[in-house]
């Protein structure tokens, strides 16, 4: 089973829908629902707080290895059938996710300086290589 399949499996037993999930995450439903058709997997972080919101193991949903469920209290708490993490639980969500975003932003940056450092590397490269050859034709 992989770990779309767990993640479905696990809303399912529980009567969460993807809008739910992602609403009681603040992510984006098309981010919940790229999980579910195994187009992307959550970082470390998001998996977590998945993890933590659906009272499984992180281990569990990403390989299907171990216990499943977690010991002990799960985070989150089921009110006239709306999903919502405990008020002491809901702040550390949201930060995390802001976290996370802002990471993801930065590296998104970082890898665009790379772009146009390794474009600039090429563009010096050819010229170096005719000049070598002027220099060698000289010789």
């Amino acid at each position: 089973m992989s770990f779309s399949e767990r993640l479905q499996k696990v809303m399912d037993e529980k009567g969460y829908t993807k809008y739910k999930v992602a609403k009681a995450l603040h992510m984006s439903a098309t981010t919940i629902s790229n999980y579910l058709k195994s187009k992307t997997k959550p970082d470390t972080t998001k998996l977590e707080v998945i993890s933590l919101l659906l009272g499984v193991n992180r281990k569990w949903l990403l390989t299907g290895e171990g216990e499943k469920y977690r010991k002990g209290n799960a985070a989150v708490e089921k009110t006239s059938g709306d999903l919502s993490v405990r008020d002491n639980d809901e702040f550390t969500v949201r930060h995390l996710v802001e976290i996370v975003d802002k990471q993801a932003s930065l590296l998104q940056a970082r890898d665009e300086e790379v772009r146009k450092l390794m474009t600039m590397n090429e563009i010096l490269l050819g010229k170096l290589t005719i000049l070598l050859e002027k220099i060698l034709e000289k010789l």
